[in-house]
């Protein structure tokens, strides 16, 4: 969405209760309607939304509830991008995009909460997949998973590494097997890079 402009009003004795004109111009509060039923109510400034307020869509959907500067979402927010409103965003925001700290939850039940770039996954987080069962804490870049940090898939439970899982060690180690309460337990299978098995070698040669 880009930045919204609300247009003047005809000339007319008539304008919403709680709209205030500065030589014709928007400021102040405002509720307004598009021709299309799309409507904004809040905060103003020369004519476009800035401060606080709430934009409803009809074309999509889209329902933000939040801060806005100069037109744009931007500061702290929640927007819900479909009617049932299992689709949603509540965070930062910057010019319209997820960018800073925030949780997004996805139809499916999936949920991720940690750090955002561009509407992007960036950063640290923890993503958990709901029908698998499984969550995954660490690093991400551009919406993906990045490898070169430690990170964790398997199964959770209360927020902690509990049951069956792999954790993938930033050096090329893997350790998969069972967790109990974020700790190791039980059989495993601990697999190293032929690199640092090298390495290993080496330190005990001495």
């Amino acid at each position: 969405m880009s930045q919204i402009k609300l247009q003047n009003q005809p000339d007319s004795d008539e304008q919403p209760e709680d709209e205030e004109f500065v030589h014709n111009i928007p400021m102040g509060q405002g509720t307004y309607t598009w021709a299309d039923g799309s409507t904004y109510k809040g905060e103003v400034y020369n004519g476009i939304p800035h401060g606080t307020g709430t934009y409803k869509c009809t074309q999509n959907s889209l329902f933000y509830s939040g801060q806005w500067h100069q037109g744009k979402r931007h500061g702290k927010g929640t927007a819900y991008y479909n009617e049932e409103k299992n689709s949603w965003y509540k965070g930062d925001w910057v010019r319209n995009n997820r960018e800073g700290c925030g949780l997004r939850c996805y139809p499916s039940g999936n949920t991720y909460s940690g750090e955002w770039k561009t509407n992007q996954r960036h950063g640290k987080g923890m993503m958990r997949w709901l029908n698998l069962g499984q969550m995954y804490v660490g690093a991400w870049q551009d919406g993906v998973q990045y490898s070169q940090s430690n990170r964790y898939t398997g199964e959770f439970a209360q927020g902690q590494r509990h049951g069956w899982g792999t954790f993938y060690y930033a050096g090329g180690a893997i350790y998969e097997g069972e967790w109990k309460n974020n700790k190791k337990h039980g059989q495993v299978c601990f697999t190293v890079s032929w690199k640092k098995f090298r390495e290993i070698h080496s330190m005990l040669s001495y």
